[in-house]
């Protein structure tokens, strides 16, 4: 079942890569997808999975709280892991059975408030035209990140690179003149800064993996952490993702491609990249995730 639940889960994200649609790249700014009975965020591969911020219900709580779901209303599928324990049939050093912790994706299904009657929203009306210091949260972020880690942070003039350097611990970035606008260049300092995560003294997700070329399995995970870690941290800070040759064809069947060839990589890599920006932002993050 667990894994007819990933490959519902890829082809959904399929779908939207090839209507040209990019679902780590949300059009809104600063709004999130919460549960309107719990107020807790969904997080992880859900974020991608639901079409709008705001609130969501599932069919039960809906009745509970005397609603009905509009007549032909489609709900939306949420997953999570159920962790059950298995007896490894090994023993420790003092005789005792080692227990394995195994990840089953499961799922539930939501509705939209939107989708719903007799239901009234709790949140706060989000204005679009407020004047927000987005640029000074991003630099905040990232300097109270660098200055944390001990991370150097190399800016070239005239230097046509940005990377994550594992052996030096170092993330280069062109100058921010060189790039079309700021949101370019702090999506971009972002997407190199959820990489610098993955150090082997931090979350240690690539200490042991390869990166060659774009369609290599790890190269892949890393590059859709790193993207999906990127757009999670400009939509908080309500930075305006840029779109320009993220939304190219060649992009796109690239990931087509990569996710055709691994059902889990998504749901994985989401959940990965939320622990990154968790890390970033120095919040505890308590959740387990599949790291295979």
């Amino acid at each position: 079942m667990a894994n007819n639940v990933y490959q519902y889960v890829t082809d959904r994200i399929i779908e939207e890569l090839k209507k040209g649609n990019i679902p780590w790249r949300k059009p809104w700014k600063g709004q999130k997808a919460i549960n309107y009975v719990t107020r807790k965020e969904y997080k992880g591969i859900n974020t991608l999975l639901l079409l709008y911020p705001g609130e969501y219900l599932t069919f039960k709580q809906v009745q509970d709280l005397k609603g009905k779901v509009k007549k032909g209303e489609k709900s939306s599928m949420i997953v999570y892991y159920n962790w059950i324990e298995k007896n490894t049939g090994n023993k420790d050093k003092n005789g005792k059975d080692i227990i394995d912790s195994i990840p089953i994706l499961r799922y539930y299904n939501v509705f939209h408030i939107s989708q719903t009657e007799g239901i009234e929203t709790k949140c706060q009306p989000y204005n679009t035209d407020k004047e927000n210091d987005t640029i000074e949260q991003a630099e905040n972020i990232i300097n109270n990140y660098i200055k944390r880690e001990n991370i150097k942070l190399s800016i070239i003039t005239g230097g046509d690179t940005a990377c994550y350097i594992p052996s030096n611990d170092e993330i280069v970035m062109p100058n921010i003149n060189q790039f079309e606008g700021n949101n370019e260049y702090y999506s971009t300092l972002f997407h190199e800064s959820v990489h610098s995560t993955g150090n082997n003294n931090r979350l240690n997700r690539i200490s042991k993996q390869k990166f060659h070329q774009f369609g290599n399995q790890d190269y892949s995970k890393e590059e859709l952490i790193a993207e999906i870690g990127s757009s999670i941290l400009c939509n908080q800070i309500g930075i305006e993702i840029p779109q320009t040759f993220k939304n190219s064809v060649a992009y796109i069947q690239s990931w087509l491609k990569v996710l055709k060839n691994d059902i889990k990589l998504i749901t994985i890599a989401s959940g990965q990249a939320n622990k990154a920006v968790n890390y970033i932002l120095n919040i505890k993050d308590n959740e387990k995730v599949e790291n295979e």
